[in-house]
């Protein structure tokens, strides 16, 4: 009993001093970055905070629980606090923009009442976000409804990103707004892919299959590759071809742990920091399911294959898709490894050339024209330029 009423109370403080935050005068040159809980310094905030680094007239801070983040964002020489320190709370009380991949709790919202919050989200959705997955919470409960109204308050100064006009009605539903809060633009994280200066590999000279599965029950249900693989024939595999088999899973998984010691072409990598944008540059093709990884792919126009072995059962008990499945994955659906090896084999033999059908035809159906190149230095001009409120 006791521990509720603290727990009560405690929220009660965060309500009101939110509020209060409301009072704080904010600079429009002040934008704070955050992404993945405080947790990582990755995703589209983080590509939009390297490139905000280019303008004399921002002041990019990025906020983070990570002592590890804190010391690589030192090294690069740019500015980052600690989450709960002075600096890190009086920065994020003179912003007026804050910039976040996940949602509000990237930084410490306590202290952004009446900041612009611009989230860029982190991948374009194939499932149902937000108030769209019914798996998530009970959105129209009494009790969430009262918390959403509340918090919209000094929070609800919130715009969105999206890649098309798709996912404009998407997201207006999915975050429950309107087409004024959101810009039809694209991801700063893929603005990488059109640098001339490419980043250095992380297996330089060799030859690269990514495999990237979604995340199963937000990382409750373990992906165990030793089953949904048979390792033997796809390492005999990969030493006749020439491959090497990268295995990253999502970010949920990030402490399971393979045991693969017997394969040297497989290589699991998911516990590695290690920026996924620059990783899929340097793969000659990607094995992916459910994740919306496959759509950034896109924008390289490299062999995608897809592995969905678990496809009625993830439908049933983990996520809905906004859409068909079968519309939108350009490729052949393996639904068990024999299928999947065969298509292996395929894309050995056809290289860049395999599947290349309807590749064009799905890009263009979730990026406009503008989401098919860079698009952070235009976010950064609209937000020096007051212009949120308009878009």
């Amino acid at each position: 009993m006791a521990v509720k009423i603290f727990k009560g109370l405690r929220l009660v403080l965060k309500y009101l001093i939110m509020f209060i935050t409301m009072l704080m005068p904010r600079s429009y040159k002040i934008c704070v970055f955050g992404a993945w809980l405080g947790g990582r310094f990755a995703d589209n905030s983080k590509q939009l905070f390297l490139e905000a680094q280019k303008y004399k007239d921002m002041r990019a801070v990025w906020i983070t629980k990570s002592d590890e983040v804190v010391k690589e964002i030192e090294s690069l020489g740019y500015e980052v606090y600690k989450w709960g320190t002075f600096k890190a709370i009086w920065i994020q009380l003179r912003a007026k923009y804050a910039v976040v991949s996940n949602g509000i709790s990237d930084l410490q919202h306590t202290f952004l009442g009446r900041a612009v919050i611009i989230d860029l989200w982190h991948g374009i959705p194939l499932k149902k976000i937000c108030y769209d997955n019914k798996y998530e919470k009970d959105w129209d409960s009494p009790k969430q409804k009262f918390r959403d109204a509340l918090i919209n308050i000094p929070l609800g100064n919130m715009y969105y990103v999206a890649t098309s006009k798709l996912f404009v009605k998407i997201y207006k539903s999915a975050f429950r707004t309107d087409n004024k809060h959101i810009l039809c633009l694209g991801q700063p994280r893929s603005d990488i892919f059109f640098q001339k200066e490419k980043p250095v590999p992380y297996f330089p000279g060799k030859n690269i299959i990514l495999y990237c599965p979604t995340h199963r029950k937000e990382g409750a249900q373990r992906i165990n590759i030793n089953k949904i693989f048979d390792l033997g024939r796809l390492e005999e595999f990969l030493e006749k071809y020439g491959y090497y088999f990268i295995i990253k899973k999502h970010f949920y998984h990030r402490n399971e742990k393979e045991d693969l010691k017997e394969y040297p072409h497989i290589i699991d990598i998911t516990g590695r920091n290690i920026d996924i944008q620059c990783l899929i540059m340097e793969t000659k093709a990607m094995v992916t399911d459910y994740s919306s990884i496959y759509i950034d792919y896109l924008l390289l126009d490299l062999p995608l294959l897809f592995y969905c072995y678990d496809y009625g059962q993830y439908l049933a008990e983990d996520r809905e898709m906004y859409f068909k499945y079968e519309d939108v994955t350009p490729g052949v659906k393996a639904r068990d490894f024999d299928g999947l090896l065969k298509e292996l084999v395929l894309f050995a033999k056809d290289g860049r050339n395999y599947a290349q059908k309807d590749r064009e035809r799905i890009k263009n159906l979730f990026y406009c024209k503008k989401a098919q190149g860079p698009v952070g230095d235009e976010l950064i001009k609209i937000m020096l330029n007051k212009g949120f409120k308009n878009v």
